[in-house]
């Protein structure tokens, strides 16, 4: 048995059905699968993810960075100190 629906033609706006609303002409009567065509999509196999080549995360050999000094910031605080 399909379950019937009213649609207004103007907006499209879906109602359960009603003898009083099928009589008006604005509005037009339609099957469950018109109403909610969402519920009748196949469903989606899920995806599945792609496997790339194994990525070396090591850290061991990275050089530590040497420590730098803004010549402005050395300049402002060597200021007063003997040279």
């Amino acid at each position: 048995m399909t379950t019937k629906f009213i649609r207004v033609k103007k907006d499209g706006f879906i109602y359960d059905y009603n003898e009083i609303l099928a009589q008006n002409p604005e509005c037009e009567v339609v099957t469950e699968e018109i109403a909610y065509p969402e519920r009748f999509m196949p469903p989606e196999a899920p995806k599945r993810k792609k496997r790339g080549a194994a990525l070396d995360l090591a850290t061991a050999d990275i050089p530590e960075a040497p420590p730098y000094t803004p010549p402005e910031l050395a300049a402002d605080a060597s200021r007063g100190l003997p040279q």
